[in-house]
């Protein structure tokens, strides 16, 4: 990794090297530098942009190794970041001789850590209560302190420990640098910035949109009561290597883990009632492929620094829009694409258009795979893997078996059908389509003002099973444009027509073609009519508008 105007230790970039560094992020381009020079910043970045790396560098730059006194001191939110950003500094310092990390955080042995602490520690990594509890102890000495970090500081705001920062930075009695890195700058931490930092340089980089370009976002509109079973679907049809499910509260986690656990899949569990070795162990697995779904709550998920993860489901909408960007951060990281999916209910849909108007992007709508479709998958998955077993010519010791079998006087074909029943677990519920729909949703202050519009029609309607919020997702989901920005919304027998603001004329014609809605190949283009028909084709004499989805009374002939 190089950063330009920058010369590096040869020890911390052979490390680096070693780690598969080779271009560095922006937040470690802008950040780097001006923490070298020794200068306070506030650097306000996403989740999974290499902030760790951003500042650990130029902290392990500056370590004394021959001084055994704590050096640094990086405060986080939760017991497992704090373990995620020990583990980094030790990668970056792998070839520093003499340069010691502790993590210290509740929930685990003091005198262990007060232990590790005596034998000497330039870096300290922790959670503000341990590290409070330790300087009062006399363990953690603060007298040749150089750089102090606080880390996701807007959640460590959340969580209440606004009072134990104060404290803790109170207590440093000599001018130090300090770094704080945080998604969202709240008021309650403009006094800690007036009082503590110096002079501070801002550094922003907050990726287009607030979340990434990496994470295809999707939305699944069903019913509370059918998103076990709509889950269940979405993952053995988008068998994702590894994938992070996340609940509002613990016993959601609790109860979906029992039922997920029931139906067979692999997967694992961790929440703030858990103990401490259990999470770290759970997360040790999950790292590890030894489990591929995790299922969590935001504040146990803080922590959670995987690079392989491939989706993050929303299993319930979270409550805050900054929660919703935390939590699809987890995947589609280093540039390496992912996926978010969002089973929302009509009482959850609110929500998602908050989120949309927060990150200032449209979540595609999707439709529930069928029972059908998730058994295609399953066939395609195990023929697949019997290709790939014969490929590797591994069989010489099965065919002894395969033999003893076949001579009991049953075909082939038989025989196969009867090891794909004993191997392979289709899905056998009835087929039923998941997808719910919102009849009716009225806001006040009536529908947006789009000014100039220009006017579509769409090849399919209601005999293909189109409805109105089928044409909304797919056009705002493909098109990337917000969904208030898509006006009427009118669906016919066999066609549909909608109007959109004229800006996204272009893109809509570029970009729906060739696209499907609702698994049907459309032709949308601009309509030759200026003006809604009056019609008996008119569906259900509905007249839905934009997001409003307000519904009209047919006049009165």
């Amino acid at each position: 990794m190089r950063i330009e105007n920058v010369i590096l230790n040869d020890n911390i970039q052979r490390a680096l090297d070693e780690m598969g560094f080779e271009e560095c992020t922006q937040i470690q381009q802008e950040a780097i530098p001006v923490i070298l020079e020794g200068k306070d910043i506030i650097g306000q970045s996403n989740t999974g942009t290499g902030k760790t790396a951003a500042f650990g560098i130029p902290i392990l730059e500056k370590i004394d190794k021959e001084l055994r006194m704590p050096q640094a001191l990086v405060l986080l939110p939760t017991r497992e970041l704090a373990v995620q950003v020990a583990n980094e500094f030790r990668k970056i310092g792998k070839y520093m001789d003499g340069i010691k990390t502790v993590t210290v955080y509740g929930g685990a042995d003091i005198r262990e850590q007060i232990t590790k602490l005596k034998g000497g520690a330039q870096i300290i990594v922790g959670t503000p209560g341990r590290v409070i509890d330790l300087i009062d102890r006399n363990v953690i000495k603060l007298s040749e302190l150089k750089i102090s970090v606080l880390d996701e500081a807007d959640e460590m705001l959340k969580m209440g420990f606004r009072e134990d920062i104060e404290l803790i930075l109170s207590k440093i009695e000599h001018p130090v640098q300090t770094l704080l890195f945080s998604a969202t700058i709240p008021d309650t931490m403009k006094n800690i910035i007036k009082k503590f930092l110096n002079n501070p340089q801002p550094i922003k980089v907050l990726r287009e949109g607030i979340t990434a370009k990496e994470v295809k976002q999707s939305y699944f509109l069903v019913k509370h009561s059918d998103k076990i079973e709509a889950l269940t679907r979405i993952i053995d049809t988008y068998t994702p290597k590894l994938a992070v499910i996340f609940c509002n509260t613990k016993k959601s986690v609790d109860d979906l883990y029992e039922q997920l656990i029931e139906k067979g899949y692999n997967c694992d569990k961790i929440h703030g009632d858990i103990k401490q070795s259990q999470r770290l162990d759970t997360l040790n697995k999950f790292n590890n492929g030894v489990i591929d779904v995790l299922i969590a709550t935001d504040v146990a998920a803080r922590g959670l620094d995987i690079k392989e993860v491939e989706a993050v489901i929303n299993f319930e909408v979270p409550s805050k829009e900054d929660y919703y960007v935390h939590r699809i951060g987890r995947t589609g990281r280093a540039g390496k694409e992912g996926s978010s999916f969002t089973l929302a209910s009509a009482k959850e849909m609110k929500k998602i258009e908050d989120i949309e108007k927060y990150t200032k992007k449209a979540i595609r709508k999707r439709q529930v795979p069928t029972v059908d479709k998730v058994n295609e998958v399953k066939q395609d998955k195990f023929i697949r893997g019997i290709a790939e077993v014969i490929e590797k010519g591994d069989i010489g010791e099965n065919r002894e078996l395969a033999e003893k079998l076949m001579s009991q006087g049953y075909d082939a074909e038989t025989l196969i059908a009867a090891m794909i029943k004993k191997l392979v677990k289709f899905d056998a519920s009835e087929e039923r389509d998941l997808n719910d729909v919102i009849p009716e949703r009225r806001k006040k202050g009536g529908p947006k003002n789009l000014g100039d519009t220009v006017r579509f029609h769409v090849s399919v309607g209601k005999k293909q099973g189109i409805r109105p919020g089928d044409i909304l997702g797919a056009v705002a989901g493909e098109c990337d444009i917000p969904g208030n920005d898509i006006g009427e919304i009118e669906v016919l027998e066999n066609f549909s027509f909608f109007n959109a603001a004229s800006e996204h004329s272009n893109r809509i014609l570029k970009r729906m073609a060739g696209s499907q809605i609702k698994g049907q190949n459309v032709v949308v283009e601009l309509s030759k009519e200026t003006k809604p028909r009056r019609s008996k084709e008119r569906h259900s004499d509905e007249k839905w508008s934009n997001d409003k989805w307000s519904r009209k009374k047919p006049r009165k002939k």
